[in-house]
This record gives structure tokens, sequence and C-alpha cells, in this order.
């Protein structure tokens, strides 16, 4: 796993896509990390005597009964709760920034869900003892790093069977997707609308958590039961500090996006610094998840993303650039 994408290609948004398939971090989890909606996250029914309590996240609470390695250049485990529940783990680990990638995951979800958005899929801050990993994953302590507490830190992603990747960097899927995206004069065929929004709203996602590893292969997804696109393996983002050249080959991709999402922009608009602290929260509490200063860099980004938006609203006017709901 690399913690640098400084051999990626400058010259153009295709060139970048085409050298980063082979250059970046080719991870792949066989079915990854997804949202699975559970009866924590729902407010609780309220009854005429009482309130009752909301029942424990399995996702939270469950112990591991199997484990199955699928990552291949990062650490992630495929893990059974004894709930019967599947999820895939992130822990921290021995690669190369392998003690922090986990937390761009957890980041990544809670900046989608500030800004409305349900591509990223839920991703949670847990732990489990180490003794409970060793006796399922075999060779857990070659890669897994534990903290002096005997505990194993990482990002939590509850299963989704219906996953599959959706290969935008391959050559016939950008002659198809770039057009819709960042060409004003390309059309964008009615059925294909919704995934070019998607599309649209992941560059630019990219450019704001700094996420240097999109492009390397096999992290877009899509889910197979409903068809919306998946912005999976966010690890790469959220560096401390990001990769310079990386961000300006980001940035130049984002200033040819012709047209963006108007709900996007709305909700990036009022994500101002508070607010995104505060949607960013902590890992444990009384501990940031991310360093002051990186989510210092987030925000300027967002201003940054601002003002393209409105440099192409001042060109092109408000319908033609936010032409996507």
């Amino acid at each position: 796993m690399r913690a640098s994408p400084s051999s990626f290609a400058i010259a153009s948004f295709s060139a970048l896509l085409a050298c980063a398939r082979g250059t970046g971090d080719a991870r792949r989890t066989d079915g990854a990390a997804i949202e699975r909606t559970t009866s924590a996250e729902a407010a609780p029914e309220v009854h005429a005597s009482a309130e009752a309590a909301p029942a424990p996240d399995p996702y939270l609470t469950g112990h591991a009964v199997r484990a199955k390695s699928v990552g291949h250049t990062s650490y992630a485990l495929k893990l059974t709760l004894d709930d019967g529940s599947v999820a895939l783990f992130k822990p921290r680990s021995k690669l190369p920034l392998g003690d922090r990638r986990y937390r761009g995951e957890i980041a990544a979800y809670r900046l989608a869900v500030a800004l409305g958005l349900d591509n990223v899929r839920r991703a949670l801050p847990r732990t489990f003892d180490a003794s409970e990993l060793r006796a399922v994953a075999e060779g857990f302590d070659d890669k897994g790093l534990v903290d002096p507490d005997g505990r194993v830190r990482g990002a939590l992603m509850p299963w989704l069977e219906t996953y599959r990747v959706l290969p935008l960097e391959q050559p016939a899927w950008r002659a198809r997707w770039e057009p819709w995206v960042l060409d004003p004069l390309g059309p964008v065929p009615q059925d294909e609308r919704v995934r070019a929004a998607a599309i649209s709203t992941m560059l630019a996602f990219d450019y704001l958590t700094a996420n240097w590893d999109r492009w390397s292969g096999g992290n877009v997804a899509e889910d197979g039961a409903t068809g919306k696109v998946l912005f999976v393996d966010n690890d790469g983002a959220f560096y401390d500090p990001p990769e310079a050249a990386a961000l300006a080959r980001q940035l130049a991709v984002v200033r040819r996006i012709a047209r963006f999402s108007r709900r996007f922009v709305a909700a990036l608009r009022a994500l101002d610094g508070p607010r995104l602290s505060s949607a960013i929260g902590d890992e444990a509490p009384g501990t940031p998840l991310l360093p002051r200063r990186v989510l210092d860099g987030v925000d300027a980004r967002r201003r940054i993303v601002l003002g393209v938006v409105d440099g192409r609203i001042g060109d092109a006017g408000d319908a033609a650039t936010l032409a996507f709901e």
C-alpha cells in the first residue's frame, strides 16, 4: 500500500485515471463495506406508557466468531459476528500508514452524512480484544496492530452481498461518463442522470477529503440490487498532511466539472467550519477523530469547490451548472 500517489499522471483527467489504475493502492475486499440499517440508529418506538430502549447494535457489541482476510495490499477482515451479522473490519495494522488509515473510512462516512449523501456506506469506530481476533483470524499478529491495553481499533462496515465493482477508470467506461460530467455540451441520457450526478459529486467529494486513491482500480462500486453508485475504500482520505501534487491534480479535475448536483452544492454551502467539526466528531469520547489542521484543510477545499461552482454559474448560468438534482 503506497503512502503517496506521486507517480500519477498529470496531463489530463483521462491520463490521470489510466495511470492511476496501475500505480495506486489496488485494494479489493470482495464485497466490501456497506451499510445495513440497525434498530440502534432508528428512533425508538414511543408507547403510551413508556419509551422502549433501542436494541443494541450488533455491529457495536457483537463478538467475532469467524474471520477471513480479504484485503490485498491492505489488512481487512470479513467478520461474522455471534448474531450472524457480517461486516468488514479494517483494523490498525503494521502496513504503511496502517496505524491511521481506518479513520479515513469513518470520517468519509460522517462527512457524507453531513452532506446528505448515501453513497458512502456506514463506517463505525470499533474495538475488539486482540485475543478475540487472534482466535478467529489466522496470522493476525503478522499484520494487526494492538494497543497497549490489548485492544484493536479499526473501522467496521456492514457487508453488502450485492456489491459489485463499477470500473469507471476503464477506457470504455470513461468514454461513457466523461461527457456527462466534464463536457458542458455532452448529452446526458435520462436513464443515466442519477449515475452521472453521483460521479460528479464523487469527484468533488474526493477533493474535499484529499482521497488520492479513487482511481487505482476497483474503488468505485454499485449496489447490484439498486444500481446506487458507492464511493468505497476511503482509507486513502484525510492524510496528514495531504500530498500536494495529488491535490493539485484533483483540483484540476474539479475545475473541469461542468455539471454539479444542486442538493450537494447547497449542503456544501451550509457545512461551515463549526458544522464540519461537529459532523466529524470524536473517535472515542474526548478524542477527536481527525486533527484540527486536517479539518481546516477540508474546510479550505470546501470553499475552493464552491468558488469553482460559482465561477461556472457566472459563465454558464445556474440551470446549466446545477444540472443534477
